[in-house]
């Protein structure tokens, strides 16, 4: 039997009513027009107007009914999108919490008809935002309990499905033996949690950051798959073959009769003789990494610097073509170097070598001198279920990688900004650079300074003359070289980039290649020049060379260094 809706209803009471209060025709019309302007947008300055219009008819029921028709004609009809229904429903809801009358009485015994057939036509998205509304509606009181649960029916049987089936994935669950902790996550031993987890992100290459999920969340949503995930971890650690490893040759499953080999996991890779025996081949290859990469790291930053400074006219798609390439050029070298760096590190014994003979690094990366902004794999899962009031309170180390390391590995050496990509970052030194010269431009006035003596503020003495005074205070003896300059940051060592002089004569690592705004040109950081003696009994059999700060400091800071100790200097 169709339901009957209010408004078809005869009240012999609209009858009694004063004419002076029924609203006219034109106006009915002009509030349908009103709402046929609304659109599938929510303006609140709309939506407003509409409920101050009803605000006027409020106290007349035919009126009411009149002007809540308008609204309810669309919101049942099938040829209207759906895209316009939420705003009909927000209109509504203006009604009921800051209008009420005689609407309240009309709503409250029609809303069980249209919520369930807008329900049925909305989206995911969209249902959340309706369900939204029907909970303020019971925050408010708008309705009485029984009247708001009738109008609700279709949530509350939503909720009853996945309630049924939670149930049934928690008994999966149980079944295979894993179970949950009163925190919801799940009591799984460290060992099979971890490779357990290495298999989910295998399976979720590819996919989305906000698509991926977490254990505990698949156990909700998929307990099959994650029973799979448990049975493949369980055969890999008892074949003794760990993903984390970094072995590499044929995993087979642990001996349970010929069912188990009938029947392999979807997550073990098996692979024949023969490819094995081919990959054992590149153990085989010597390769000096350090000069490979040296020769390298030069011909990108030659290639940096001629194309930055060349004076050619390109058209707008080949400059934004160029940034593109250009900057990644830069990226490339500043990982290459840091590579050479990590590999020295290693063999100098300043850092320890965790690789175990298999060509890893700390890290567990694979390729050799990782650098530390390599983004770790943990932070490449999100569960999307702990954003909500609760769980934004709970530190959630994924979300804070994607902000960092991750997300943002990128960071501007001036303000300490991050960005996303090398482009980004360029295009905001560019604006730093604009501002320093617009302040550079800027007339300022001359003020005196704190402790400034009053000869040098009369002009009787120039600030070096008064300054030389106090010079043999900072400086030492041994080196003439001041403390300030001992102590301070090694990155603020700057040379202007030089191809001929691309590595330091201590260490033979190629110097790192910025672009320094301030002067508009590439310099090498953790650099400074120094004078290298050909001859020790001859001053004259001299040549000035480039060094590292910190390989500098590790001498003892000399103020010269002699050929010994210049080791990389025949590579010139």
């Amino acid at each position: 039997m169709p339901e009957t809706s209010v408004l078809e209803v005869h009240d012999s009471s609209d009858e009694s009513e004063d004419e002076d209060d029924v609203i006219e025709e034109e106006q009915i019309e002009e509030y349908q027009e009103m709402i046929d302007e609304l659109g599938n947008f929510p303006e609140k300055v709309k939506i407003n107007s509409l409920s101050m219009v009803a605000e006027d008819h409020a106290e007349s029921k035919k009126s009411a009914r009149s002007l809540y028709k308008c609204i309810r004609d669309p919101l049942m009809s099938p040829k209207v999108a759906s895209d316009r229904k939420l705003p009909l429903v927000y209109v509504i809801d203006s009604i009921l919490k800051n209008v009420k009358g005689k609407f309240l009485p009309i709503i409250e015994e029609d809303a069980k008809i249209w919520m369930p057939k807008v329900f049925d036509v909305l989206s995911d998205e969209q249902r959340v935002k309706l369900r939204k509304v029907w909970n303020i509606w019971k925050e408010f009181g708008v309705f009485k309990e029984s009247s708001w649960k009738e109008m609700g029916k279709p949530f509350l049987n939503a909720d009853s499905v996945v309630s049924t089936a939670k149930k049934v994935a928690d008994s999966k669950t149980k079944a295979a033996g894993i179970l949950k902790a009163p925190d919801g996550s799940l009591k799984l031993p460290a060992a099979l949690r971890k490779e357990m987890q290495i298999l989910l992100d295998e399976a979720h290459e590819g996919m989305s950051e906000l698509d991926k999920v977490s254990l505990e969340r698949l156990a909700d949503i998929n307990p099959d798959l994650l029973v799979e995930i448990k049975k493949a971890a369980k055969d890999v650690l008892s074949s003794g073959q760990s993903s984390s490893s970094g072995n590499t040759g044929q995993t087979s499953l642990p001996g349970g009769g010929e069912a188990a080999l009938n029947e392999p996991s979807i997550f073990v890779e098996t692979r024949p003789p023969e490819l094995l025996e081919r990959s054992k081949e590149w153990g085989k290859i010597k390769l000096d990494h350090l000069e490979v990469a040296h020769e390298l790291i030069g011909k990108l930053q030659h290639r940096i610097m001629s194309e930055a400074t060349s004076e050619q006219t390109h058209s707008l798609a080949d400059v934004m073509q160029m940034t593109g390439h250009l900057a990644a050029a830069s990226v490339t070298a500043t990982q290459i170097t840091n590579l050479t760096q990590r590999l020295k590190d290693i063999s100098d014994g300043k850092l320890p070598d965790s690789s175990g003979g298999n060509g890893t690094i700390p890290g567990g990366q694979m390729f050799p001198g990782a650098v530390e902004d390599t983004p770790n794999r943990h932070f490449m899962s999100i569960d999307k279920t702990l954003f909500t009031n609760d769980g934004l309170k709970k530190k959630n180390d994924s979300v804070i990688g994607l902000l960092y390391n991750v997300g943002l590995p990128f960071t501007s050496s001036s303000d300490g900004r991050r960005f996303a990509t090398q482009i980004e970052l360029s295009n905001h030194l560019d604006q730093l650079f604009k501002k320093s010269q617009l302040e550079k431009s800027m007339e300022r006035t001359e003020e005196r300074g704190w402790y400034i003596s009053g000869l040098v503020w009369t002009g009787e003495e120039t600030a070096t003359k008064a300054s030389a005074v106090g010079a043999g205070e900072g400086e030492t003896e041994a080196t003439g070289t001041s403390v300030a300059e001992e102590e301070s940051d090694p990155t603020k060592f700057t040379v202007p980039a030089d191809e001929s002089r691309d590595r330091c004569v201590i260490c033979g690592i190629n110097f790192k290649m910025v672009f320094d705004n301030d002067d508009g040109i590439y310099k090498y950081n953790n650099c400074r020049e120094i004078v290298v003696l050909q001859d020790e009994a001859a001053v004259k059999e001299s040549e000035s060379m480039l060094v590292h700060v910190t390989c500098w400091r590790g001498l003892g800071s000399p103020v010269e260094l002699t050929s010994d100790q210049a080791l990389q200097d025949a590579q010139y």
